[in-house]
């Protein structure tokens, strides 16, 4: 990471502004979206200054949300693994993490081990009553329709995962919200039967 951006890093850190942040943004557009609409990853509008902050580990397409924001004075954007940027932020500071479309490596039930310990950071990285917003895919081994009994039963089990990380559950919704626009997101919902997706917003006891 350049020295500039970790300035501009630990200025946004210190400053009254709102962090918000998305985890493996690709080629930046749902970012740019928000920033162009002024709207939280709840799409609320804003209430207060924000600064937005977009990690990808892929260059190429870090280049391409690079350009595409390039005139954007309130995002940093950082190219490397939100792994190694998010110890970075100290704990408490950061008010709403977007997390679309994950890594299996960071989501599925085979990985549950590893990726509970990665989860287990980003609630000590929220804010009190902060949120973590969760959009993930479910698909049939076989690439057959996911039946109604199964999504339910993997939903329930992703929800009591994150509860026992001291997470709550504020909102469940199925497939991700209408107004996201990604490129996998485009695609998934193309084969919305055998690709079914949900949105869990998570939230940081505020007590905390």
């Amino acid at each position: 990471m350049s020295s500039d951006k970790l300035m501009r890093l630990s200025f946004a850190l210190k400053s009254p502004s709102k962090v918000i942040i998305e985890f493996g943004m690709d080629d930046g557009r749902l970012l740019k979206k928000l920033i162009e609409q002024d709207h939280d990853i709840k799409l609320d509008t804003n209430t207060s200054s924000v600064t937005y902050i977009g990690i990808e580990v892929d260059r190429k397409r870090f280049e391409a949300a690079e350009s595409l924001m390039k005139n954007d004075k309130n995002v940093i954007l950082l190219n490397a693994s939100f792994e190694e940027i998010l110890p970075m932020f100290p704990d408490g500071s950061i008010d709403q993490i977007l997390d679309v479309l994950p890594d299996p490596a960071y989501i599925d039930r085979p990985n549950q081990n590893s990726w509970q310990s990665f989860y287990k950071v980003v609630y000590a990285k929220l804010k009190p009553a902060g949120l973590l917003r969760l959009v993930t895919e479910i698909t049939d081994d076989l690439l057959e329709p996911v039946s109604d009994e199964a999504y339910n039963t993997w939903v329930q089990w992703l929800s009591q995962i994150f509860r026992s990380l001291g997470f709550t559950i504020r909102d469940s919704m199925d497939g991700p919200p209408a107004e996201y626009s990604t490129r996998c997101l485009t695609q998934f919902r193309g084969d919305a039967e055998r690709i079914r997706m949900v949105t869990l917003d998570l939230v940081k006891d505020k007590n905390e």
